[in-house]
C-alpha cells in the first residue's frame, strides 16, 4: 500500500488568497490489526495472573493497580472488574511456581551416634564392679534375689524414663526449654523412687546393699536420661571414663568400701551434671538439647507459605473492596473492623506457645520401652550378646535417620505410589541387612574381648539378631507416628517369652529367639506398609 498520502485542502489563513494547506488524512487501520488491550493487560501482567488459583485472585490484582468501572467498560469492553478477570484467568495459561527445596530434617551426625551407643554400653561395667552383691537367696527365673530385684529396677527405669524422655522431646519441640527441665527432674525423681520401691518389694530389706545398688542404679538412668535429652552425650561419657578405666584396670578385685565409693561417686557426679544442666537458663527462643534441628524444621515449615497444587482453591492475596451482585453489577463491600488487641494481652503465638503436651502421647513410648526392656533383661540372663545388643543402638539410630532421609528423597523424585513403595522397600532391607552385619560384628568383638561372653556361634547370632532386628523395626515404628503398634507387638512378644521362661519351657535362647523373630515379622510387615505412605514422610 504505497503512493502518495490522500490530502485535505483547506484555506490559508494568513497567506495568499486561494492557497492550499496540505494535511495528511488518518488511515483507516482495519479491525484485525487494532491492538487488543486485553491482550496488552495480560502480557503485562502475566506473571501474577499465571500463578493465580482463582480469577479472582485476579480481580484483587486489578483493584490493585486502580482500575475503575469506565476504563474496564470503555477500554477493555468487559462488564466489570470479575469478567476482566475470568477473561484474563482463561487467556494466561496457568505456571505455577515450584516450591523451594526444604531442608532435610533427618541428617544427623553420625560421631554422635557412636557416642550415645557407647552411653548406653558403659554403664554396664558398673555391674562387673558391683558383682559382689549380687549373692543372696535364690529367686525367681534361676538367678538370686538381688540380681532379680535389679532387674526389675531396671525394667521400671527402662519404661519409665523412655515416655519421659519423649514427653521432654516433646516440650522442646514447643519451645518450653523451661517446662522440659521440670519435666525431667520431676519424672527422674519419680521414676528413681519407682524403681526403687520395685526392687525392695524382691529384694527385701534383709540385704541392705541389694537395693542400694538397685537405688543407684535407677538414679544414675534418670540423670543419664537428662543429659541424653539436653544434648550431653559427651559429658555423659567423660562421666563414665574413670568407672570404665577402674573396671579395666581391675575394679573387680577392689576392696568392697572402695568399690561402693567408686560407684556413689559416679553416680553423684551424673546426677550433679543432670541438675546443673536442666537448671541452665536457655538463650531466649532458642531450642535446646538434641531436637533443635528438629524444631528448626517445624518452626520453618509452619512459617513457610503453602504452595497451592492445581486445580485447587484458595483465597486471593489481597482483600476485594467490592463483590459481584445477583443482577451481574459490583458493590462496595462493608469494611472489617477487627478488634484490638490490648496492650497487656498476650499473643496468640505466645499463648499457643504455652499450649499443654498431652501426657497420652507418650504412654506408647513408656509401654514399648518396658515390654523391649523385658526382652533384653531375659536375653541378658540367658547369657546371651547383651553388650553388642546395647553398642549397637547407636548404629540403629544412625541407620533409622538414614532410611528417613533416603525415604523422603524418594518421595521428592517420585510422585507414584507404587514407586515409593519399591524405593522404601530397597532402603528398608539395605538398612536392615546393614544393622544385622554391624550386630554380627559387635557380637564377634565381645565374644574375643569379654571373658564369659556368649560364643560366636549359630545358635546365639540368631537370637541377637532376632532381637536387635525387631527393636529396630520398633524404632522405626515409633518414628513412622505408630508407637502403639510397636506397643502392642513387643508386649505380645515378652509375654508370650516370660511365661515360657518361668516355666522352663524350652532352652532360654530358643524361646527368645522365636518370640524375637515371630514379632520381628509382624513388625517387618507393618513396617513396610507404613513407609509405603506419602503422608508418612511429609
Amino acid at each position: 500500500m504505497s503512493g502518495p498520502l490522500p490530502v485535505v485542502e483547506a484555506a490559508g489563513g494568513d497567506g495568499a488568497a486561494g492557497a492550499v494547506t496540505r494535511l495528511p488524512r488518518a488511515r483507516r487501520v482495519p479491525s484485525w490489526a487494532r491492538p487488543d488491550p486485553v491482550a496488552d493487560l495480560a502480557e503485562r501482567l502475566a506473571g501474577p495472573c499465571a500463578s493465580a488459583a482463582h480469577p479472582e485472585e485476579i480481580a484483587a490484582l486489578l483493584e490493585s493497580e486502580g482500575l475503575t468501572d469506565e476504563q474496564i467498560t470503555e477500554r477493555y469492553r468487559h462488564r466489570d472488574l470479575f469478567a476482566l478477570a475470568e477473561s484474563l484467568f482463561a487467556l494466561v495459561p496457568r505456571a505455577y511456581p515450584e516450591p523451594e527445596p526444604a531442608a532435610d530434617p533427618w541428617q544427623t551426625d553420625p560421631g554422635r551416634c557412636v557416642l550415645r551407643g557407647l552411653t548406653f554400653a558403659l554403664p554396664g561395667v558398673a555391674y562387673v564392679v558391683g558383682g559382689r552383691w549380687a549373692d543372696g537367696p535364690g529367686g525367681p527365673f534361676g538367678v538370686t534375689t538381688a540380681v532379680a530385684g535389679w532387674a526389675a529396677a531396671a525394667l521400671c527405669s527402662w519404661g519409665w524414663n523412655q515416655g519421659l524422655s519423649h514427653r521432654a522431646g516433646l516440650l522442646l519441640l514447643a519451645q518450653r526449654p523451661r517446662a522440659a527441665a521440670r519435666c525431667l527432674l520431676a519424672g527422674g525423681a519419680a521414676g528413681t523412687a519407682l524403681a526403687t520401691v520395685a526392687a525392695l518389694t524382691v529384694t527385701g530389706v534383709a540385704h541392705p546393699s541389694a537395693p542400694a545398688f538397685a537405688f543407684g542404679q535407677a538414679l544414675y538412668m534418670a540423670a543419664a536420661t537428662v543429659l541424653l535429652v539436653l544434648g550431653r552425650e559427651r559429658s555423659l561419657l567423660y562421666v563414665l571414663a574413670p568407672l570404665t578405666a577402674a573396671a579395666a584396670c581391675g575394679a573387680a578385685s577392689l576392696p568392697s568400701p572402695a568399690a561402693a565409693t567408686l560407684l556413689a561417686a559416679t553416680v553423684a557426679a551424673a546426677t550433679a551434671l543432670a541438675v546443673a544442666t536442666a537448671l541452665r537458663r536457655p538463650a531466649p527462643g532458642t531450642p535446646s538439647g538434641p531436637r533443635r534441628g528438629l524444631a528448626a524444621w517445624l518452626r520453618r515449615s509452619a512459617e513457610a507459605p503453602r504452595a497451592t497444587e492445581p486445580g485447587t482453591r484458595r483465597r486471593p492475596a489481597a482483600l476485594l473492596t467490592r463483590r459481584r451482585t445477583a443482577k451481574g453489577g459490583t458493590a462496595a463491600l462493608p469494611r472489617v473492623r477487627w478488634p484490638r488487641r490490648r496492650s497487656g494481652a498476650a499473643a496468640p503465638e505466645a499463648a499457643e506457645g504455652l499450649a499443654p503436651v498431652a501426657v497420652r502421647r507418650s504412654v506408647p513410648l513408656a509401654v514399648g520401652g518396658l515390654a523391649a526392656g523385658g526382652l533384653v533383661v531375659a536375653a541378658a540372663l540367658a547369657g546371651e550378646f547383651v553388650a553388642a545388643l546395647t553398642v549397637s543402638m547407636g548404629v540403629a539410630e544412625w541407620l533409622l535417620f538414614r532410611f528417613r532421609s533416603r525415604c523422603l528423597t524418594a518421595l521428592r523424585g517420585t510422585g507414584v505410589a507404587e514407586r515409593l513403595l519399591a524405593r522404601s522397600w530397597r532402603v528398608l532391607v539395605r538398612c536392615l541387612a546393614g544393622y544385622a552385619a554391624a550386630l554380627a560384628g559387635l557380637a564377634g568383638l565381645e565374644s574375643a574381648a569379654l571373658p564369659g561372653a556368649a560364643a560366636w556361634d549359630a545358635p546365639h547370632l540368631g537370637v541377637l539378631l532376632a532381637l536387635g532386628c525387631t527393636l529396630w523395626l520398633a524404632l522405626l515404628l515409633q518414628s513412622c507416628g505408630r508407637p502403639w503398634t510397636a506397643a502392642a507387638v513387643l508386649s505380645a512378644a515378652t509375654a508370650t517369652a516370660v511365661p515360657l521362661l518361668a516355666t522352663h519351657v524350652g532352652a532360654p535362647g530358643t524361646v527368645i529367639g522365636l518370640t524375637g523373630a515371630a514379632a520381628g515379622a509382624v513388625l517387618l510387615a507393618a513396617a513396610t506398609t507404613v513407609t509405603a505412605r506419602v503422608t508418612t514422610h511429609r
